[in-house]
């Protein structure tokens, strides 16, 4: 993975870099995708969780395993850097950098 490169927050959408593809994990409950590689501005190594279905112990008639994610996971740099220019108020622990990541069609399911 490459070195960090300071950059002055700004929150703007991009494009992930091609050369260095990202993964994207299901947890085994089906509830968490992880999404691991480069941030495309800062190039620093960012982690993404994002949470998908319901959250909580499961109840009576409720699926335990939600459906799959189908399209994308919009991505937001968590890179854990200082940037310049980030609001005390900002949410984000990166750059400001967004961007979309193509969710993997998992194995035994159809679209």
């Amino acid at each position: 993975m490459p070195d960090h490169v300071a950059t002055d927050f700004r929150e703007h959408e991009t494009q992930p870099p091609t050369d260095e593809p990202f993964t994207v994990t299901r947890s085994e409950d089906g509830r968490w995708y992880t999404v691991k590689g480069a941030c495309p501005t800062c190039r620093a190594a960012t982690v993404f969780r994002v949470a998908h279905g319901v959250l909580g112990p499961p109840k009576w008639g409720r699926r335990d395993r939600p459906e799959p994610l189908t399209g994308a996971i919009t991505v937001y740099c968590q890179c854990g850097y200082p940037h310049a220019e980030r609001p005390p108020e900002s949410p984000d622990t990166g750059c400001g950098a967004f961007w979309d990541v193509p969710v993997p069609a998992e194995r035994g399911t159809t679209s």
